[in-house]
């Protein structure tokens, strides 16, 4: 009898340590989440470079499948994400906010992807004053942060925007039309403006403290349809993630200029060129702050008076602080904004 109730025990208990050994190789070898993530082909996407280099093992540590694809703009990840054929994506907010408005667009926000000045005018010398900017042709890309930059400089120098002449012109076409005389200045992200100043020599500068008025700040947007399928889990992976990527960046800028240069085919010294002309890696914050959401407000002014948006999305609605302050509370500084 105790023989057989000593057999019962050993037994259950063997096969209680199987199960526990099986629950464990299951979760073990449970599939990576896949998510997919756009970024424009431009060397400030270097966090996405990064995930989607498995030799750093960043992904694989949080349980991460990174599938990337380059666009030639941020908008255009936008429209592959409603499109479904992205998980994250990296829009112009200008653009976005009004979709999000109007129910076009649904992404969640965990934390931020730049917080820099990253655009710059190139002008020609004789432009030494704002006043000299009435009456002049200025090419950049409308209806993209190059208009939306300047407008709000020339409204902080009391300057009427219709006084001063858009040029449509696209990024990689903007140096050569001033070098031409064809417009009076260009206005766009690094690396357009040094670019404009290497062709042009001493006939243009730059000219014109954008960043008092303007900055790109923008978060890392997560479809609500990849959230409502992976849950706090997937966004708390992906923030971890994001936060070691930019970790990587600033510790290893080198490093991180080669997997750039990579995904770009480019050379890691022109990566390290841009960067240090952009104020790259330390435009890439990972945080969320009260100064970042005035931005967005800040936005939203501009295309109040544009007539372009009657009033501001819930914010709450599309920006979260909840998976960033479990994942690392420091980098959450909302006194303002409750969100």
């Amino acid at each position: 009898m105790a023989f057989a109730s000593t057999y019962r025990r050993l037994t259950g208990g063997i096969v209680a340590l199987g199960l526990a050994f099986a629950a464990a190789t299951a979760a073990h070898a449970q599939s990576p989440i896949t998510i997919r993530i756009g970024a424009a082909s431009n060397v400030l996407f270097g966090p996405v470079f990064v995930l989607n280099d498995a030799s750093n093992g960043i992904a694989a540590k949080h349980g991460l499948k990174v599938e990337s694809r380059i666009f030639n703009s941020g908008i255009a990840t936008m429209e592959a994400a409603l499109a479904g054929d992205l998980d994250v994506a990296f829009p112009n907010t200008r653009i976005l906010l009004p979709l999000l408005k109007s129910g076009k667009a649904c992404f969640k926000a965990g934390i931020s992807f730049v917080d820099v000045n990253t655009v710059n005018m190139v002008t020609i010398t004789a432009i030494k004053t704002p006043a000299d900017m009435v009456g002049k042709k200025i090419g950049t890309r409308r209806g993209g942060i190059g208009e939306v930059a300047l407008h709000m400089w020339l409204a902080k120098q009391g300057i009427a925007r219709d006084s001063v002449s858009i040029v449509n012109l696209a990024e990689e076409d903007q140096p050569i039309a001033l070098a031409r005389g064809n417009v009076d200045g260009i206005i766009w992200p690094e690396p357009t403006p040094s670019l404009a100043l290497e062709i042009s020599g001493n006939k243009v500068h730059r000219f014109g403290d954008i960043g008092s008025a303007f900055r790109d700040v923008s978060p890392v947007n997560v479809t609500c349809a990849w959230v409502q399928k992976n849950g706090d889990q997937g966004m708390k992976a992906l923030i971890a993630a994001w936060i070691d990527a930019v970790e990587f960046l600033k510790r290893n800028p080198d490093a991180g200029a080669q997997v750039t240069a990579r995904a770009l085919q480019i050379t890691p010294a022109d990566v390290m060129k841009i960067w240090k002309n952009g104020g790259w890696p330390e435009g890439w914050p990972g945080s969320l702050t009260d100064a970042q959401i005035d931005m967005y407000e800040t936005y939203g002014a501009y295309l109040k008076s544009n007539n372009e948006m009657d009033s501001m999305p819930n914010m709450s609605e599309w920006i979260s602080s909840k998976w960033l302050k479990e994942i690392d509370p420091s980098r959450v500084k909302l006194d303002k904004h409750k969100l």
